[in-house]
């Protein structure tokens, strides 16, 4: 990669990053449907296979969301580079507003307007995250297993099961199948090694 190159892909992350962030609403899986259209749909850094990958460790991980989205999406993008400008990206907006927030909030705290337009903005973030939900499961949810695993970890979710514990074991399960699967083929003759 030139050094014009490397100046473009780290302009545009951080660009990219600080858009996301300074119109998403709501923390890290609010920005996932915008994250994915703009990596996988519009710039193509990711495929939506990736993707999914992607929101998967992110949510592994500890830490912020956004930060580990950033930090994976900079360092595939651009290396070191890329994280430290897509990690600046997405955390200034949110310093931003709430360094003002801050300052303001004594004056808007128990407000009935301010109440009612963030119920609103609640609603338009639940929206999206069922759209990234929706979107994500038609390049996941292609076989019975896969179908089967994530109604199981939605159950195990809403009976309050810790998340990443849930997408642990379903990594074991999916290992356990995959297990199988090759044993079947090798079974078949269909497996030289």
């Amino acid at each position: 990669m030139t050094p014009a190159e490397l100046k473009h892909r780290l302009v545009t992350l951080f660009t990219v990053f600080f858009k996301i962030s300074a119109v998403a609403v709501g923390g890290g899986l609010t920005m996932l449907p915008m994250m994915s259209k703009e990596f996988s749909e519009d710039r193509k850094w990711v495929s939506e296979e990736e993707m999914v990958d992607i929101v998967a460790i992110v949510q592994s991980v500890p830490g912020i969301i956004a930060v580990n989205m950033a930090i994976l999406t900079g360092s595939r993008v651009a290396g070191l580079p890329g994280v430290v400008v897509a990690s600046v990206g997405v955390v200034l907006p949110p310093m931003i507003v709430i360094s003002l927030l801050a300052a303001l909030f004594s004056q808007f705290s128990g407000n009935a307007t301010m109440d009612h337009i963030f119920l609103g903005v609640r609603a338009a973030v639940s929206a999206l995250i069922l759209l990234s939900v929706i979107k994500m499961s038609r390049s996941v949810l292609k076989t019975l297993a896969a179908k089967v695993i994530a109604l199981a970890g939605f159950l195990l979710l809403v009976f309050s099961v810790d998340a990443v514990g849930m997408i642990v074991g379903a990594a074991v399960v999916g290992l356990v199948l995959s297990w199988i699967h090759y044993l079947r083929l090798k079974k078949a003759g269909e497996v030289t090694k």
